[in-house]
């Protein structure tokens, strides 16, 4: 039986916590400063992003990778006052290669939990359900 030591362990994961923190943040101030190289660098080809809505009846929405690469180039948020944007991510759980975050903003009046996956050594968000804030 072979024992992963705990330095090495922990080294790992400061590492994954920082390029978690990093995939978040290049996925949602991407999208906020209109920047959609960033967005695609923190999201994978596959991402699923939903919501779930009630009008009259509740029903999922659904959004892929294209399609919010491509909102996020065309939407950029005007700067307010010079306030510095600001994101806080709580980061839930990091499992061998994959990862749970829960994503707040405050620029923009919603929030995102994200799943992510570590593929070909590099952290990227595969899906995200999010919801407005109230």
């Amino acid at each position: 039986m072979f024992a992963t030591p705990l330095f090495l362990k922990a080294q790992s994961t400061a590492a994954d916590t920082a390029q978690i923190k990093e995939a978040c943040l290049n996925y949602v101030q991407g999208f906020y400063t209109g920047d959609s190289a960033r967005v695609a660098k923190g999201v994978h080809a596959d991402l699923a992003k939903r919501i779930v809505m009630k009008r009259m009846q509740y029903r999922v929405s659904n959004m892929t990778a294209a399609q919010l690469i491509s909102a996020a180039g065309g939407h950029k948020h005007p700067d307010d006052a010079g306030v510095p944007f600001n994101a806080k991510i709580d980061i839930y759980d990091i499992d061998m290669e994959i990862a749970t975050a829960k994503i707040v903003t405050n620029k923009m009046n919603f929030f995102d939990y994200v799943q992510l996956g570590k593929i070909n050594g590099e952290w990227k968000i595969i899906n995200v359900l999010w919801a407005y804030l109230s």
